[in-house]
């Protein structure tokens, strides 16, 4: 075989191997999604900015492989090592990494539930000790009463 087609072969491969990553990469990316759920357009953004990470990602694999040269069998390449990731891999992966993200976020978010928590002890206990003192303020009006007219006797 040529040193030109073993090269060329060898991009091939390489944009295989570029297509799993990337592949992996949105399974990663989902997996994110469906363990901490966000807004519309929180999704958006995340979007943009994958396709933007991913389009940086292939402008480098081209350049590094190529020098920049766009050839077709890179495409397909990059499509093949998708497709075969998706076929072989990609839900298992997905079920371990939901796992994973799902368990991180319960460590991750115990403590901060755990302080709001007691923060709304806290509050509560505040809430109702006022209560209870305007609750025994309201038996004893005549108390207040007459410390304002003695008051105002004395022209303080």
């Amino acid at each position: 075989m040529s040193q030109f087609l073993s090269g060329q072969l060898g991009i091939f491969l390489m944009c295989i191997a570029g297509g799993i990553i990337i592949s992996l990469l949105y399974d990663i990316f989902r997996a994110l999604r469906k363990s901490i759920k966000t807004a519309d357009i929180v999704t958006y953004i995340e979007d943009i900015i994958f396709w933007i990470l991913v389009g940086g990602f292939l402008i480098y694999l081209i350049f590094i492989l190529n020098d920049g040269n766009i050839r077709f069998f890179i495409f397909v390449g990059l499509i093949l090592g998708g497709i075969l990731y998706h076929f072989t891999l990609s839900k298992f992966f997905m079920k371990i990494t939901v796992k994973i993200f799902t368990f991180l976020k319960k460590i991750l978010l115990a403590p901060i539930r755990l302080i709001f928590k007691l923060n709304k002890k806290i509050g509560y206990f505040i809430c109702i000790n006022v209560q209870n003192m305007t609750k025994f303020l309201k038996k004893f009006p005549k108390i207040t009463k007459n410390k304002k007219k003695v008051s105002n006797e004395k022209g303080i």
